[in-house]
């Protein structure tokens, strides 16, 4: 016996060799993926947070329009007559840019670009 435990050194490798593929294992289950972030930042949170982020990212809804026609988006008051959405960013639906065919933002004043 060349060990303390008493076991021969053949058995004593393959334990510690399924303990290494065990410890492999259990760390890819914990493993959840939460987007584009590298791995140092996932490796840094909790397991826990990372599984709610990702079941509140599943649950909520995708801002998806349900319909392109400029009129239906007016009449449902997604945007007004400019254009320019009413909720969130002040981005114009129909030049697809922060101005309206006039050049004027949201607010009415002239911008470049």
């Amino acid at each position: 016996m060349a060990n303390s435990h008493g076991l021969k050194s053949n058995i004593v490798k393959k334990q510690a060799a399924a303990r290494k593929l065990a410890k492999g294992k259990k760390k890819k289950d914990h493993s959840v993926y939460i987007g584009n972030e590298n791995p140092q930042a996932r490796k840094n949170m909790a397991y826990k947070k990372r599984k709610h982020y990702l079941e509140n990212k599943q649950k909520f809804p995708k801002k998806k329009l349900k319909t392109k026609n400029p009129e239906s988006l007016m009449e449902q008051g997604i945007i007004d007559e400019r254009g320019f959405f009413v909720k969130g960013k002040k981005k114009n639906w129909l030049t697809k840019s922060m101005v309206d065919q006039k050049w004027l933002d949201y607010y009415g004043m002239p911008r470049a670009g």
